[in-house]
């Protein structure tokens, strides 16, 4: 292939859209996520570069050509790039439940308003129509797998709604052959033997504990001067010997950062888990009240990448949400992705965070409504609406992490009223998503020289814009 017909074919391909440029100190990144094409190259290469793709008379510098080569032909059948048609037939990425809004923790950085206990319940009868509803749908749609998750809340503290949601699916899954999996998230505040049952019955279960005993307690405390390691600790030993997929959650704050590597370490060799989550705080009006304080984008960063690294020397996975996926990512939760979240009240929503907090900031995340008879009616705009969530989005145009975390939680990061400039979310995703690409690439001693030199991740942190056009 010439070089002029790979760069007319970039040009009407609207490949520019996906082709991005990015300073890693003294070189320059080439990242095209479609395409999974990646390139590092020096600043004289990455001018002259930029120069062709402007001018249609200017060739393409020597040594580029089979790259841009390869750029063209990168998607060979045409393939749409970016994300699924809007209207297209309903296809629930899993059914969610919340048995209740109570909880039995007094966690000082939840803004799920459940502390307490106190909090409306999901009854049981009501739980079992919505999964008569769900295994009714999939046999219709021809779909094979009946994934039910249950969050809260803590889901737990109701036994009686959380066996009948186990028992019902089993049945359900069993008279239909379903492809089950059950999945839960919990504070772990239970005895051996629940543990064990949660254990036997879940396929994955994700466990909050954030680290060593001084930060866990420190940030999620059952009463005044009673914290609730010991029991999510021996919870997790529990479940890290049963068939139970583990996912330790950890919320990261200036507590526990600074020992992001030996909680890493930690973790891997006490509960061997599947995959440990790094989630740093989110501010909100009670971690203000507490004074917990989220680290430094720059700060997590750095030390995030060295508890990943850490945890691969025991071969477990340590992710931070924002960058995991697949190109081209909708969404990094399961708002877009059709999930119907059932609340107590019976309204099916696409988030299970509290109605209050999408109302907050303009958003209206309700699908549908479960009726005390177990007919399930989704509205049909609604849907298409939340799968269009992630497509307007000021600050997230011109960035090379727009195909993968898609700006984030629609919420707390990415609602219509946050300013369009980069925040620290954005900066410490931007930060971890480049030094992946490098380490897969095999480029560890750029990916180490970059998170040890500042003003290089501040450059690209704070870069406006990553398309490589627009230099």
């Amino acid at each position: 292939m010439e070089a002029a017909l790979a760069k007319e074919d970039l040009t009407e391909s609207g490949f520019g859209a996906d082709l991005f440029l990015l300073p890693v100190s003294e070189s320059f990144l080439v990242y095209s996520p479609s395409r999974r094409l990646t390139a590092l190259m020096n600043a004289p290469a990455a001018k002259e570069l930029r120069l062709a793709l402007k001018s249609p008379s200017r060739p393409f510098p020597k040594g580029l050509e089979g790259f841009l080569e390869e750029a063209a032909e990168g998607n060979p059948e045409g393939n749409a790039i970016g994300p699924p048609p809007d209207f297209r037939p309903l296809k629930p990425l899993f059914l969610g439940l919340l048995p209740t809004r109570g909880c039995n923790c007094r966690c000082l950085y939840c803004d799920f308003g459940a502390g307490g206990g106190n909090g409306r319940d999901l009854a049981p009868p009501m739980a079992a129509r919505a999964l008569g509803w769900y295994a009714d749908f999939l046999r219709e749609a021809r779909l094979e797998r009946m994934e039910v998750h249950l969050f809260g809340g803590e889901p737990f503290i109701r036994r009686q709604t959380v066996e009948v949601i186990v028992h019902r699916s089993r049945l359900l899954a069993d008279k239909y052959g379903f492809d089950l999996h059950l999945e839960a998230s919990t504070n772990g505040l239970f005895e051996p033997d629940y543990a064990r049952f949660v254990g036997d019955y879940f396929q994955a279960v994700v466990l909050s504990l954030d680290g060593f005993e001084n930060s866990h307690d420190g940030h999620r405390p059952v009463d005044p001067g009673l914290g609730s390691f010991a029991f999510a600790e021996r919870t997790a030993r529990v479940l890290s010997g049963s068939q139970t997929r583990l996912c330790l959650r950890c919320c990261v704050s200036k507590l526990n950062i600074d020992r992001l590597e030996e909680i890493a370490d930690w973790f891997c060799r006490r509960f061997q888990p599947a995959v440990i989550n790094f989630e740093p705080l989110t501010v909100n009006p009670k971690t203000v009240s507490a004074g917990l304080e989220p680290p430094g984008p720059y700060e997590f960063a750095r030390l995030f990448c060295r508890a990943r690294a850490r945890a691969a020397r025991y071969g477990i996975g340590a992710v931070y949400a924002a960058v995991e996926g697949e190109p081209w990512r909708t969404t990094f939760c399961p708002l877009g992705h059709d999930a119907l979240i059932v609340n107590p009240d019976g309204r099916v929503s696409g988030c299970y965070l509290p109605r209050e907090s999408w109302l907050a900031v303009g958003l209206d995340l309700d699908v549908g409504f479960l009726t005390k008879t177990g007919r399930l009616t989704l509205d049909p705009a609604a849907v298409v609406r939340l799968r269009r969530l992630s497509r307007d989005k000021p600050r997230c145009r011109k960035c090379f992490c727009r195909p993968v975390c898609s700006g984030g939680c629609h919420v707390h990061h990415s609602h219509p009223a946050r300013p369009a400039d980069y925040d620290d979310f954005c900066r410490q995703t931007r930060l971890i998503a480049a030094v992946g690409i490098l380490e897969e690439m095999g480029l560890l001693e750029v990916a180490r020289a970059f998170l040890a030199d500042r003003r290089a991740m501040e450059s690209l942190a704070d870069q406006k814009s990553d398309l490589l056009e627009d230099g």
